[in-house]
């Protein structure tokens, strides 16, 4: 008969192993289906694991010899999940080299005004990008209030400068997604089949979504996918949950929370469609407001393409950095001919999320 630490020890392994299991294969359970509460695991599973450790530890430290084993097998069973939030690569980063590109994702959060302190000088998310001279970067909410990002004071005197750094560039002053590049290229937006983008007299949806083909010196085919994908769209009494307030009630976050989970599950399955009917080097760069194993990740990435920073970085890594949710969100996702010999996360405090750089080869 179990004594009261030994009921203790079990419901507290039968608790553990339930969160690992559940967060760790939550991706595989479709939002439209069963609801945001595994997507919200999902979101979970890097402390779920750090919690799971720790509980392992501590049945090891109490002789709980069986019960530490099962709590450790858990973790091992959620290989895949784990080995996308938490990569080990001791390869070094191999140098830029004349068959090498840099393609930079970056969530730029409409620059800023706050961020521009110094009147004088360009906007510093901006000042980053060029001095990181990346060949193709990605601007992901680049428009403000229906201000293009080069129309805007903080830009707008340096165009000059930004010419010469990126001679072909996109410049809306509506849509969501935004190309620099150094090299010509033609854009395809990949709108939603039956959906309505109208902008005047307001914007009632931007596109989100767009095919870049780069047309390449050397005719190598290139094409980038870009993508902002529906965020939580919080408002700010529900963002102070997540800062140690409490709201009156957690249904109306719930709601919101299964509203976006549904809603990107929906975008993802036309990216991947538009992956699909893609050539066959294609790099995705999208804010997926959702985290590796998640079902828009997992929709998006199938059976072809790989993930930068998973063969590249090692370690956690949270692309996201307010309102204490640490995520990633941001993913450089790829396929063809093409190796990732390098990845980079810039930690700087310029927008709510930080730029992701990856360095790719030709094969």
């Amino acid at each position: 008969m179990l004594t009261s630490h030994g009921r203790w020890g079990l419901c507290l392994t039968l608790l553990t192993v339930s969160a690992v299991l559940l967060s760790g294969y939550g991706g595989w359970f479709r939002p439209s289906l069963f609801g945001a509460v595994p997507a919200v695991m999902t979101l979970t599973y890097p402390l779920v694991v750090v919690l799971a450790l720790a509980v392992c530890f501590g049945l090891l430290l109490a002789r709980r010899w069986l019960l530490a084993a099962v709590v450790a097998l858990a973790i091992v069973a959620t290989g895949s999940s784990l080995r996308a939030n938490f990569p080990l690569n001791v390869t070094p980063s191999v140098a830029q080299t004349a068959d090498t590109f840099r393609v930079m994702s970056y969530n730029v959060a409409s620059f800023s005004g706050k961020l521009w302190t110094d009147r004088t000088q360009m906007h510093p998310a901006m000042r980053l990008i060029l001095d990181e001279d990346a060949d193709f970067v990605i601007l992901l909410q680049p428009v403000g209030h229906g201000v293009g990002y080069d129309q805007r004071k903080s830009i707008n005197p340096w165009l000059a400068e930004l010419d010469r750094h990126y001679p072909y560039r996109t410049h809306s002053s509506n849509d969501e997604v935004e190309l620099l590049s150094k090299h010509p290229f033609r854009v395809q937006p990949l709108a939603e089949p039956g959906r309505v983008y109208r902008y005047f007299p307001y914007v009632i949806e931007s596109i989100s979504r767009f095919a870049f083909d780069i047309r390449l010196p050397d005719s190598k085919q290139l094409r980038i996918i870009a993508a902002h994908m529906t965020s939580f769209m919080l408002a700010k009494d529900e963002r102070r949950v997540l800062d140690s307030v409490i709201v009156s009630s957690p249904w109306p976050l719930y709601a919101k929370l299964d509203t976006a989970f549904v809603r990107r599950e929906r975008m993802s399955r036309v990216l991947r469609d538009s992956i699909d009917k893609s050539p066959a080097n294609v790099i995705l760069c999208a804010d997926v407001n959702d985290v590796p194993q998640s079902f828009a990740y997992r929709t998006l990435r199938g059976h072809d393409m790989r993930d930068a920073f998973a063969e590249c970085h090692t370690g956690y890594l949270n692309t996201f950095n307010a309102h204490n949710m640490l995520f990633h969100i941001d993913h450089i996702l790829y396929r063809g001919s093409l190796r990732a010999t390098g990845f980079k996360c810039l930690r700087v405090p310029f927008s709510d999320h930080y730029p992701i750089v990856a360095t790719f080869a030709w094969q």
